[in-house]
C-alpha cells in the first residue's frame, strides 16, 4: 500500500498557511521565552536577537493574542494535509484543542509556557465551556499534564511517518521532541516532585527545551513555506 501523502493545489495551500502560522506564532513564543528568561544560563546569549525581534512585533499587540490560536491552528492544518489516515488526525486534533482551550481557561499551558492574553471574542467562547472542561480536569490530576505530554508524542508519531520525507517536516519533529521532554520535565516538577521547581538547573534545562522547540518549529515553518511548490 502507497503511504506516501502528495498534496494537490488546495492542499499545497492549507499546508503552506499551517506552515506560515506555526512561523509566525514560534517566531513570537520564542521571542517572549527568551526575554522572559534572559537572567537563565546560557539563554542569555540569545537576548539581543529576541530583542530586536521584539522591537519589531512591539507593533503589532495583537500578535499576543492570536499566538497560541495559530499555533494550534497551524498545526492541525499540517497534521489534515501531511497525514492520510484518520483515527491519528482526528484523536490529535482532538488533544490539541482541549490542551489550547484548558490553558486559554487556566492560563497555564503545558506546551506553551507563558501567559498569553486572550482576545474578546474567545473569552466569550470559553466561559460558555469551562464548566465542561473544569469537570473534566477535576476527575484527575493527571488529565492536563497527561495532554500536555500526549501532544507532542502526537505530534512527533506524524511528523516522524510522513512520506516522502521533507527537511521542514524534519524540523518539526526534532521540534516536538524537545517539545515531549520539556512537557514530561515540567509535568514530573509540577505533579511528581514539586521540589524541582526549586532546582535552578532543572528549570533552566526544562525552558531551554521549550526555547530549542520553537527555534526548530521556526526553522521548520519557514522551510515549509520556501517549499509551497512541492507535492
Amino acid at each position: 500500500m502507497n503511504k506516501r501523502v502528495y498534496n494537490g493545489t488546495f492542499g499545497k495551500i492549507v499546508r503552506t498557511l499551517g506552515f506560515l502560522l506555526v512561523l509566525g506564532s514560534s517566531v513570537f513564543l520564542a521571542t517572549a521565552l527568551i526575554l522572559e528568561n534572559d537572567s537563565l544560563p546560557f539563554i542569555d546569549n540569545l537576548t539581543p536577537f529576541a530583542d530586536m525581534l521584539n522591537n519589531m512585533l512591539a507593533g503589532m499587540p495583537f500578535v499576543s493574542e492570536y499566538a497560541g490560536i495559530a499555533l494550534i491552528a497551524g498545526l492541525i492544518m499540517l497534521l489534515w494535509a501531511i497525514r492520510r489516515g484518520l483515527i491519528l488526525r482526528i484523536v490529535l486534533t482532538a488533544v490539541l484543542v482541549f490542551v489550547f482551550i484548558e490553558s486559554a481557561i487556566s492560563g497555564t499551558s503545558p506546551i506553551v509556557p507563558i501567559a498569553l492574553p486572550s482576545p474578546d471574542w474567545l473569552t466569550s467562547v470559553l466561559s460558555s465551556v469551562s464548566g465542561l472542561v473544569n469537570q473534566l480536569t477535576a476527575i484527575s490530576p493527571y488529565i492536563v499534564p497527561g495532554a500536555g505530554i500526549a501532544a507532542p508524542f502526537l505530534l512527533w508519531m506524524l511528523f516522524a511517518t510522513k512520506k516522502p520525507g521533507r527537511l521542514s517536516i524534519f524540523m518539526l519533529r526534532i521540534g516536538s521532541t524537545t517539545l515531549f521532554l520539556a512537557a514530561l520535565m515540567a509535568a514530573i516538577a509540577n505533579v511528581f516532585v514539586t521540589s524541582l521547581l526549586t532546582v535552578d538547573i532543572y528549570s533552566t534545562i526544562t525552558i531551554a527545551f521549550y526555547i530549542v522547540t520553537y527555534l526548530f518549529f521556526i526553522l521548520g515553518g519557514a522551510f515549509g513555506v520556501l517549499g509551497f511548490t512541492r507535492k
